[in-house]
C-alpha cells in the first residue's frame, strides 16, 4: 500500500512526463498524421447520468474542439462493464473508438470472472480522466465520530454494526473488506440492488455505515444527517477538508481509489494515442470539467499514457490482495 501511495504522489506531480513524451517516434506514419479524419466514438459501460457518464461528455465535448471531429459518447451498459469493454477490445485498433474505463473493468473483474470476453491485454492506456476515493459514513446513532472510536465500538460488539454494500464484488464491498482486514473487525455485509436503496436506509438508521462518494454523503452530513468518519484518500479532498484521512486516524492500509479513464484496443498506433492523451488532458483543464471532478472529491493529474498504465498496476495489485483471499466468483 505505501508503494500505492508513493506513486500516486509521483504521478500526481506530472514526474517524468517529459521523458515518457520524449520516447515518442519523431516520424508518424501517414496514418498518424491524418488522425483523426472522422468522429470518435466514447464507449460508457454504464447507462446515461453517472458519474463516468457526465464526465466523459464534459470531455468529449472539450477534446471536440481540440481534435476537430465529433467526439461522441454511446452508452453500453451491461454485466459489470463487460458489454462495453467486450465491443471496446474487438473494435478496430484506430483510434476512433475508446472506453471510458473504470476500476471494474480492469482492476477488479479479471479477478472475480473466470470467462471474461476481454484480457487486461486487449486494451492500451491513453489518458487517466480521474480518480476517486470513498468516504465512510455513519449513521448519527452510531455512537463513534472518527475511526479509532469506530474500531472500538466494533471491536467490543463483533457483529453488531452493518454495513450497506452494492453487493458481491462490487468496489464498496471490497472496501469495507479493506477495512475488516485492516481494522481486525468483524462487521456484518447488507448488500443493497442500488445506491439509492442504500441510502435511503442509512438514513432511517436501517443499515449503521457505508462507503459511499464524497458528493452524496458531504451534504448529508453537513445536514447532520449523517456522520463523516474517514476518507480513503492519502491526503484529504478538497471536497471534504474538514474530514480526516484513515491514514491519519491510524489506519495507513486503507487508501483506495475509484480510477476512471480511457483505453483504446491494443495496437493503437502510439502516435494516435498521443494526440488523443493531449486532447483528454487539455479538456481536463478546462474549468466546467476541473469544477466536475473536484465537486465528486477527485483529482485528474495530467498523465502520460505510459503513467496511467503504471496507475492501473498498481491499483490491481491493490484489489488482487483483497479479492483474491475472499474467492469471488461471478460467473
Amino acid at each position: 500500500m505505501n508503494r500505492l501511495v508513493s506513486t500516486l504522489t509521483a504521478l500526481a506531480m506530472g514526474l517524468g512526463a517529459a521523458h515518457a513524451y520524449a520516447q515518442t517516434p519523431p516520424a508518424q506514419d501517414a496514418r498518424t498524421r491524418a488522425f483523426p479524419e472522422k468522429p470518435i466514438r466514447i464507449v460508457v459501460p454504464y447507462a446515461p447520468g453517472g458519474y463516468t457518464d457526465i464526465v466523459a461528455r464534459l470531455v468529449a465535448g472539450k477534446m471536440s474542439d481540440r481534435l476537430g471531429q465529433p467526439v461522441v459518447v454511446e452508452n453500453k451498459a451491461g454485466a459489470s462493464t463487460i458489454v462495453g469493454a467486450e465491443f471496446v477490445a474487438k473494435s478496430p485498433a484506430d483510434g476512433y473508438t475508446l472506453l471510458m474505463a473504470v476500476t471494474t473493468t480492469l482492476s477488479t473483474n479479471p479477478f472475480m470472472f473466470r470467462k471474461l470476453p476481454y484480457r487486461t491485454e486487449d486494451f492500451t492506456p491513453v489518458a487517466l480522466t480521474g480518480l476517486t476515493p470513498f468516504i465512510l459514513v455513519a449513521h448519527p446513532s452510531v455512537p463513534a465520530g472518527n475511526a479509532k472510536e469506530l474500531v472500538a465500538l466494533a471491536k467490543a460488539k463483533p457483529g453488531s454494526l452493518n454495513v450497506a454494500t452494492l453487493g458481491v464484488g462490487a468496489s464498496t464491498q471490497l472496501v469495507m473488506e479493506m477495512f475488516k482486514a485492516a481494522a481486525g473487525v468483524d462487521v456484518k455485509d447488507v448488500p443493497y440492488k442500488g445506491s439509492g436503496p442504500a441510502s435511503t436506509d442509512l438514513l432511517a438508521g436501517h443499515v449503521q455505515l457505508y462507503f459511499d462518494g464524497i458528493t452524496t454523503s458531504m451534504p448529508r452530513v453537513r445536514a447532520g444527517q449523517l456522520k463523516a468518519i474517514g476518507v480513503t484518500a492519502e491526503t484529504r479532498s478538497p471536497a471534504a477538508p474538514q474530514v480526516p484521512t484513515f491514514a491519519e486516524q491510524g489506519l495507513p492500509q486503507m487508501v483506495a481509489y475509484a480510477w476512471y479513464g480511457l483505453m483504446a484496443p491494443a495496437g493503437t498506433p502510439p502516435g494516435i494515442v498521443e494526440k488523443i492523451n493531449k486532447a483528454t488532458n487539455e479538456a481536463l483543464q478546462m474549468p466546467d470539467v476541473r469544477a466536475q471532478v473536484d465537486e465528486n472529491g477527485g483529482t485528474a493529474p495530467f498523465l502520460s499514457p505510459q503513467q496511467f498504465g503504471k496507475l492501473i498496476d498498481d491499483h490491481t495489485k491493490v484489489w488482487e490482495k483483497i479479492i483474491k483471499p475472499l474467492n469471488i466468483q461471478l460467473d
